[in-house]
């Protein structure tokens, strides 16, 4: 009878083995697809972190810049005549008589109208003398918004 248990022992071994070392692979790969899921999911927990960290980051910097900028304002006149000179500009585009040369002006450097530049510095101008940071940045959204529109049309 040893000789038929050592028979059977030499058959079935092998098939023994194969399919222990399939289940073993199955879990190994198990386990791996699981530790991946962990992996993906604890990256986009991070991803979001940095994120709000970032905005968070963000607010805190607009507001020490209104700040440094309000505080700065008080010892340069520079600041004023600057500001002067860009609100005289924005003015004559409203009064009838300097319409024409104002839009001559623009032409002559190259452009159609009034450049884009030309809304950023008198947004800046809000910014720099009233500390809004915030509304620059939502300008900034908007129009970045209103480009994409363009771009895509």
């Amino acid at each position: 009878m040893g000789w038929l248990k050592a028979l059977v022992s030499f058959i079935t071994d092998p098939i023994a083995d194969l399919t222990g070392g399939y289940v073993e692979r199955k879990r190994i790969a198990a386990e791996m697809a699981a530790d991946v899921a962990r992996a993906e999911n604890n990256f986009k927990i991070a991803q979001f972190n940095a994120k709000a960290k970032r905005c968070m980051q963000a607010e805190q910097n607009d507001a020490d810049y209104d700040l440094l900028v309000l505080k700065k304002r008080d010892k340069t006149i520079m600041d004023e005549v600057i500001i002067l000179f860009f609100l005289g500009l924005f003015v004559c585009h409203f009064i009838p008589d300097m319409q024409p040369y104002m839009r001559k002006g623009w032409q002559a450097m190259g452009y159609k109208g009034v450049p884009l530049y030309f809304e950023f510095v008198i947004v800046g101008i809000a910014v720099s003398t009233l500390g809004l940071m915030r509304l620059f940045r939502a300008f900034w959204a908007v129009k970045a918004k209103g480009i994409n529109a363009l771009v895509r049309s």
